[in-house]
């Protein structure tokens, strides 16, 4: 259907209209023919058109029938564009008057973004705020239009909006980078130089930057957080492809306002508001350039006239001061109790497994124990370091997070950027409040809730605890279990490549479970692999040397029968194993005899095997049974065998309703505890235990970070 002057907004001179267009998009035309209203242009003459009828042919494409129709199909066959391209075209040229939005209806509109010679690459629709989205990308559709269907834009050259006008500009013009399509026409039609990207604020890119190389670019910024960050982008990008950028923030602007929202009000001063612009991004683009900040650097002028200072410990040369050292080992090796000692020992001015502890106030926080434990063990390791609970007070303060949540002292987004937590200022108020020096954080697990195989989470908060050792002057110890490969560190390396000292408590005696080693395991201040050999006692850490002499001796010698123990009840599963069976009679079956050459007798020779045999017996763990039948001798092989464990059910000197006809494995057992010398509450009494046995504890004790 051709277009009639009904078809457009009134009031329109037709006539008038229909040469205005064609003119503009067309030219001079090659000829009037004898109607005077008939116009032919092109280099043949092949386009016609009656400007009084109103309708245009291009002989050209005679079949084709969008190459024929009224004055909105001339504008949509040039310009290449629909219906909607063709009355927004109207409006850019002035030649018709922009429809007004009515209150409650969805404003649609079409911006066309051109190539260089002004060819339509795309389109975005702006569809209104109270559609999903609010605006669309059109792509070409293959057909002469269109689309917006999914993939339209793949292959799609991205090129700033409106930028033959950007080309055709005088270089020295301040080009406006805005945030929308809108604001750029309304200062287009100001007379002013002005571009946006397409997608909205965060999508101006590198290869939309090119277009405005060497040129003076001002971006506004609209009134809200995602003008602020959009500007930022642009800017960022603009670096050292603009000749000058500048952000602009107008004065005055409403919540949300833009460029636009200014314009339409009235100068403050009486001027111009289009003059205030210029003016005021004159003085953007003027103003001197903040310095940019930059990292500290050491004075080595001053380096030259002063002599260095060596690294301080807190405690030599485990714990360096000022930095963060990290305490690993498996769980019940008394880390805790560590931890607590040397806090106490600093706050008491007292020495520490005979080395020297700078004094000073201290902070313990535990996740994992609440004050009671808390309490029995300070008032133990006060007893062994020779001092009393109150005479720690004002010295000493130890805070329990046992059921607390939100512990962490830090998260991380979703591009794994730390972000400290309130709990990580709470630490940092507690610790100005106390004037601790020494501060200790039991246990990692507890207060990092970021991926500890991740080396960027672990160093961020790493650093994190060396904010406040450089901001406070403070030592801090932070206590993590080993990983489950057995390795001195808890998840992957990073947590030893984020600190400078760590520390390993760990069982070194397996005949001797009280007994720990703490070493050096990582140490850029001291020599690696330092170690001193303790021993748990009576709930404090204390040297072998320590105890009295005859509690060595009678230590010494609960050691050696427990692991003699140990030794003769894995000969004697050995054996049983191998259907060979042993006697406590004389004779070649003897089992010490045996046993004493035995690998698994650890050459403690057949003294100590028979004593270890007796022993046994006096406890019920090993017992004089049939061990199976010998069917080809029609007899019972009799022999010692361990005693199992026993159910409510079973009896100890009932034997088997049936003999096995060979003899079964003997799986390892706990070994049996040997009898505590009087009054040492701390002293081995059992081998090492298997790692998923349960820990018996004393009256009063915790566990001190025992995994079950």
């Amino acid at each position: 259907m051709m277009a009639t002057a009904a078809n457009l907004p009134e009031p329109l001179d037709f006539a008038q209209l229909m040469t205005q267009v064609a003119t503009r998009l067309l030219g001079t035309p090659n000829e009037r023919m004898s109607k005077g209203s008939r116009l032919r242009f092109g280099t043949h003459g092949s386009m016609e058109i009656d400007t009084d009828e109103g309708w245009f042919c291009n002989h050209e494409s005679d079949g084709d029938r969008s190459a024929r129709g009224g004055v909105l199909d001339l504008i949509q066959h040039r310009q290449r564009c629909d219906r909607a391209g063709a009355l927004r075209w109207l409006e850019d040229q002035g030649l018709k008057d922009r429809t007004p939005v009515v209150a409650g209806t969805i404003a649609r509109k079409f911006y066309d973004y051109r190539g260089p010679d002004g060819t339509v690459l795309f389109r975005v629709e702006r569809r209104g705020k109270d559609m999903s989205p609010p605006f669309l990308q059109h792509g070409p559709d293959g057909c002469g239009g269109f689309h917006s269907a999914r993939g339209c834009m793949q292959g799609v050259a991205r090129v700033p909006y409106r930028l033959p006008e950007l080309l055709a500009a005088d270089p020295a013009a301040i080009v406006y980078v805005c945030e929308g399509e809108k604001d750029v026409d309304r200062l287009t039609r100001e007379g002013l130089v002005a571009t946006t990207n397409p997608g909205g604020a965060g999508k101006f890119t590198a290869d939309l930057a090119v277009h405005l190389a060497g040129r003076r670019v001002v971006a506004l910024e609209d009134n809200d957080a995602p003008g602020a960050a959009h500007v930022a982008a642009v800017l960022k990008v603009l670096a050292g492809v603009a000749g000058q950028a500048a952000a602009l923030k107008l004065p005055d602007l409403p919540p949300k306002g833009d460029v636009s929202d200014w314009l339409d009000t009235k100068s403050s001063i009486g001027s111009n508001r289009v003059f205030d612009l210029t003016q005021l991004s004159e003085g953007a683009l003027t103003a001197p350039v903040a310095k940019a900040d930059i990292f500290d650097i050491a004075d080595l002028a001053v380096w030259a006239r002063t002599a260095p200072s060596p690294k301080a410990f807190i405690m030599a040369p485990f714990i360096p001061r000022d930095d963060v050292v990290i305490i690993t080992g498996d769980g019940g090796t008394n880390k805790s109790t560590l931890a607590l000692q040397i806090s106490a020992c600093a706050a008491a001015g007292k020495r520490l497994l005979g080395m020297d502890v700078v004094p000073g106030p201290a902070l313990y926080i535990t996740a994992e124990d609440d004050q009671r434990e808390n309490h029995w063990r300070l008032d133990k390791i006060a007893q062994t370091i020779g001092t009393t609970v109150d005479r720690l007070i004002g010295r000493l303060h130890i805070v329990s997070l046992r059921g607390r949540m939100n512990n962490e002292l830090a998260t991380f987004d979703s591009e794994g950027k730390l972000r400290a937590s309130p709990a990580y200022k709470t630490l940092r108020a507690t610790i100005e409040h106390t004037g601790a020096k020494l501060v200790t954080l039991d246990n990692v697990a507890h207060l990092f809730a970021g991926n500890e195989n991740d080396r960027s989470h672990v160093t961020a908060f790493v650093n994190l605890l060396y904010q406040i050792c450089g901001d406070l002057g403070v030592t801090i110890l932070l206590i993590a279990h080993r990983n489950k490969a057995g390795d001195s560190y808890s998840g992957s390396t990073a947590w030893l490549n984020a600190v400078r000292s760590q520390l390993l408590m760990e069982r070194h005696n397996k005949d001797d479970p009280d007994a720990r080693r703490l070493s050096l395991g990582k140490a850029n201040y001291a020599r690696q692999g330092e170690s001193v050999e303790c021993r748990w006692h009576d709930f404090a850490l204390i040297l072998n040397s320590d105890l009295p002499e005859d509690q060595r001796r009678v230590l010494a010698a609960t050691i050696q029968a427990t692991a003699d123990n140990a030794a003769f009840l894995a000969c004697l599963a050995e054996r049983t194993r191998q259907g060979r069976g042993v006697s406590d009679g004389s004779g070649t079956n003897y089992a010490p005899a045996v046993f004493a050459e035995m690998p698994e007798g650890r050459n403690i020779g057949n003294d100590r095997m028979k004593a270890a045999m007796e022993r046994l017996f006096r406890i019920n763990r090993i017992e004089k049974a049939i061990l199976w039948r010998d069917k080809a001798k029609s007899r019972d092989v009799s022999g010692l065998r361990e005693v199992a464990e026993t159910s409510p059910t079973d009896h100890p000197d009932r034997p088997p309703t049936t003999l096995p006809d060979r003899p079964r494995p003997v799986p390892p057992t706990d070994t049996p505890n040997t009898p505590s010398p009087k009054g040492d509450t701390g002293a081995a009494s059992r081998a090492t235990a298997p790692a998923n046995s349960l820990m018996i504890l004393a009256p009063g004790e915790g566990g001190d970070d025992v995994e079950l």
